[in-house]
């Protein structure tokens, strides 16, 4: 999915919600802002929004002199998603389909994001609908087919927080299918409320999968542009798990059917994108059926 209108007054935003999370002073505000607007003056408009955002962000690191803005945000809610898990593990080993009730699980995680235009959010409503309701667009039958026989699984990591239910998906998967190989690939370094390495290993997520960071400070995947680690993994792959709006934005550009997209859709742009409603559940393969989607 390549760059919209609207996707320069989401970067703007951004810039005013970092800032604003440590400064008060109408300069102070004003800095960033201006770092942003010059960034997006010269950019490349064919490219898929997250790749826009290394620069994007990187001014925004700068103009604040903070490295990590949402550090604090991301260890608060990676607190709040742990205080869930027990109640969730409970509700998995209860349920009908354990497989598809952690997937719904994880989706609903997906909510916890400061990098899109949603507001606030209402964790534990978002966990009581998705996980009771039906996906709004599905391929979990398919999903179910190819993860029978794969030896090697990779997700491909979003936010904080919501990796808490990543985690409990990976233990389901792995309860299910022994066999199977898991690793995840997280984002190289702090962008917005992206997971890192040190979030990972936080939450316990390194002693259930394999974690590797992307070598790339964007809010997607990018394979072309991936650390050599990264493009080993995600290679070795027989099915793909790419989670959250942000790598959806860039796998959707490369054809890839071994990936399975799963997201909340968060903003206006890619609900036109996939002639979608905001807050719609996708769970979908790759194979290119969805544009069909699009108006």
């Amino acid at each position: 999915m390549r760059v919209h209108a609207e996707c320069y007054q989401c970067f703007i935003g951004q810039a005013i919600k970092s800032a604003r999370l440590h400064k008060n002073d109408r300069y102070d505000l004003l800095k960033p802002v201006q770092s942003v607007v010059e960034v997006l003056h010269g950019i490349d408009i064919e490219l898929p929004p997250p790749l826009i955002s290394e620069d994007v962000y990187g001014a925004i690191r700068k103009a604040l002199d903070i490295n990590d803005p949402y550090r604090e945000i991301k260890k608060k809610y990676n607190d709040i998603a742990l205080s869930y898990q027990k109640l969730m593990e409970k509700e998995i080993l209860n349920s009908d389909n354990p497989l598809l009730f952690s997937i719904r699980l994880a989706l609903a995680g997906n909510i916890i994001d400061f990098g899109s235009q949603m507001g606030k959010f209402d964790l534990e409503s978002t966990i009581e609908d998705t996980v009771h309701s039906p996906l709004d667009l599905t391929d979990f039958n398919r999903f179910v087919v190819e993860i029978e026989k794969a030896k090697n699984l990779v997700l491909l990591l979003d936010n904080a927080g919501e990796i808490v239910f990543d985690k409990i998906l990976i233990e389901t998967i792995k309860k299910l299918y022994p066999k199977i190989n898991v690793s995840v690939i997280v984002r190289g370094g702090p962008i917005i409320n992206d997971v890192t390495v040190e979030d990972a290993e936080y939450i316990g997520l390194d002693k259930v999968a394999n974690v590797v960071d992307s070598g790339q400070v964007i809010p997607g995947f990018w394979p072309y542009t991936a650390s050599f680690e990264a493009k080993k993994v995600f290679n070795s792959a027989d099915v793909v798990i790419s989670k959250g709006q942000g790598n959806f934005e860039t796998l959707s550009e490369i054809d890839d059917t071994r990936v399975y997209f799963l997201f909340l859709v968060k903003c206006d742009v890619v609900a036109h994108y996939l002639g979608m409603k905001k807050l719609s559940k996708i769970f979908i393969k790759n194979d290119r059926k969805w544009e069909k989607q699009q108006v």
